[in-house]
């Protein structure tokens, strides 16, 4: 199945960041760009007990489209039931993580150490691809330790297009130290690479790719875009979503959803009341996440965050917590509290 949406944004999975909770916030900032869980293991999938009627590790809200389910795992038939259940449960597209570098992942032998067995990586593709109708796609670094140089990267994508039919890649622009770095310093250390990936378009223009790692702002996005088919953008997304709010427009040709900050938190309380409705039992903390960084750069930001942050106000109950921070939003800041996107000066 081809592509039924543009992956010209998309938000990067990142595990303890894009659950349900961002992924729903999220949706209020732009309905475009493309959204990801954290990457879930197939045995996650495989073998939970708690069934309503799919896992709980798998539950999201119909307003997330487009989303896509990042699996992590080594199994191509375990894969592909993962896959399955993930496409039953309405998922848009599936994605096969063989990037990440932490040492947990390379302990169950998937992840970024996948890169140094392309052929496993080709079968688990085309057994998942044969399991499924939606797309299915590879989220791969530049290359493994000293395994780093472009022909080792070309001949990666060469090997999982080919025997595994894999037709998008993300591509993390940088190589992956499976030793010696933890996952922080493995998203800053080694060097980018862009140009590499740019050089991978050039030699497979029949595959789509798409670029992460680094960008972290709408002038650098512009610089890279003509270059390739798409843009991830991991980190910035939750350090400063504000700017997200303008990407409909500005990317995609279409109107802003144009809700201004209050309106944003006012409907993300309402979903979090709804979830919790329904049973959800996720820390106020957890729910507090996704929006700490939504007055990022405006003044009194700090006075924001602190406030969500005390856990004495946790206890006046979420609906309750947002009320007073938009009251006192109201004499912190209040034209940050109250502009639109179309009106903003990004």
């Amino acid at each position: 199945m081809e592509q039924a949406f543009k992956h010209k944004i998309s938000i990067a999975p990142m595990i303890d960041i894009t659950y349900e909770h961002f992924r729903v916030f999220f949706r209020l900032l732009t309905k475009n760009c493309v959204l990801y869980t954290e990457m879930i293991h197939e045995n996650a999938i495989n073998l939970s007990r708690v069934l309503k009627p799919f896992p709980l590790v798998l539950d999201y809200s119909q307003v997330e489209h487009p989303v896509v389910c990042q699996l992590g795992g080594n199994d191509p038939e375990k894969l592909a039931k993962a896959a399955q259940i993930a496409e039953l449960a309405g998922y848009d597209e599936i994605n096969l993580n063989v990037g990440c570098p932490s040492e947990r992942v390379q302990d169950g032998a998937f992840g970024a150490c996948l890169m140094k067995e392309p052929h496993l990586v080709a079968k688990c593709m085309k057994r998942m691809k044969e399991a499924v109708k939606i797309p299915c796609t590879v989220k791969c670094r530049l290359g493994v330790d000293n395994l780093d140089t472009y022909e080792f990267v070309r001949d990666f994508i060469e090997i999982v297009h080919k025997e595994g039919e894999v037709k998008h890649f993300i591509m993390h622009a940088r190589k992956a130290f499976l030793k010696g770095l933890n996952p922080h310093e493995n998203r800053t250390v080694p060097p980018l690479k862009y140009e590499w990936v740019y050089q991978l378009k050039k030699e497979f223009p029949q595959i789509t790719f798409t670029l992460n790692g680094g960008i972290k702002c709408t002038e650098h996005i512009e610089q890279v875009l003509p270059n390739v088919d798409g843009i991830m953008i991991g980190r910035t997304a939750h350090e400063n979503p504000w700017i997200f709010s303008d990407f409909d427009r500005r990317y995609y040709g279409e109107q802003n959803q144009n809700y201004n900050r209050k309106e944003i938190l006012e409907l993300y309380a309402e979903f979090i009341e709804e979830k919790r409705a329904n049973g959800c039992k996720v820390s106020t903390q957890m729910c507090v996440k996704p929006i700490i960084n939504l007055f990022n750069g405006e003044s009194n930001n700090k006075k924001y965050r602190q406030f969500l942050s005390n856990t004495d106000n946790h206890k006046l109950g979420f609906r309750g917590m947002i009320n007073q921070v938009i009251e006192h939003m109201k004499e912190w800041n209040h034209e940050a509290l109250l502009v639109r996107p179309n009106d903003y000066k990004f």
